[in-house]
């Protein structure tokens, strides 16, 4: 999926990106982080859009959930830089408890853990 830069009006900061996937046989504007993972779908471009403008830099404040794999269990996590394909993130409150995800392991950072 080609993803489109969402930036604030007034400044041109970068707020996430955009993109349109089929899922469940209609296509739907998916709002990502910065760092490229998936925040929420919406029906259209504009209300994704308008949701990057409100909430995408906030939401990177927020603790999100980190699943390491198929048999580790979910770690909280706090985002310590966030830049297009790249998230540095601290685990528990070791200042050195830190590691930066790329690639796949983006997938597996979330706002709210499921399973």
């Amino acid at each position: 999926m080609e993803l489109e830069r969402v930036v604030r009006e007034e400044d041109g900061e970068l707020v996430g990106h955009v993109g349109v996937e089929r899922r469940g046989g209609a296509d739907v504007w998916v709002a990502h982080a910065v760092f490229g993972s998936v925040l929420r779908a919406f029906p259209d471009r504009a209300e994704a859009v308008a949701f990057l403008r409100r909430s995408g830099l906030p939401l990177l404040a927020e603790r999100w959930w980190y699943w390491p794999s198929e048999d580790a269990e979910w770690r909280p996590t706090v985002l310590v830089e966030a830049r297009p394909g790249a998230v540095t993130v601290r685990f528990g409150l070791d200042p050195y408890d830190t590691v930066t995800l790329t690639g796949e392991a983006l997938g597996r950072l979330v706002l709210t853990p499921t399973g």
